[in-house]
């Protein structure tokens, strides 16, 4: 016979991701996404483009947060 496992429920998002403006920089990145971010920093765009780029997909989720 097999066994039923269950969906998660009431799941909790641990990590919060702030901008501080002062120093340009994000905090409390995972150690994943800081990679991410440095790898994007690397590229073409330059370190200020990525920045925004980053913050528009930031700013959505805080919103959504809010409601």
């Amino acid at each position: 016979k097999r066994v039923q496992i269950s969906k998660p429920y009431d799941p909790v998002l641990l990590t919060h991701v702030g901008f501080d403006s002062s120093q340009g920089q994000f905090t409390g990145l995972p150690k994943d996404w800081q990679q991410s971010l440095q790898e994007i920093k690397t590229g073409n765009g330059g370190e200020e483009e990525s920045s925004q780029a980053v913050q528009a997909v930031v700013k959505p989720n805080q919103a959504s947060r809010a409601e």
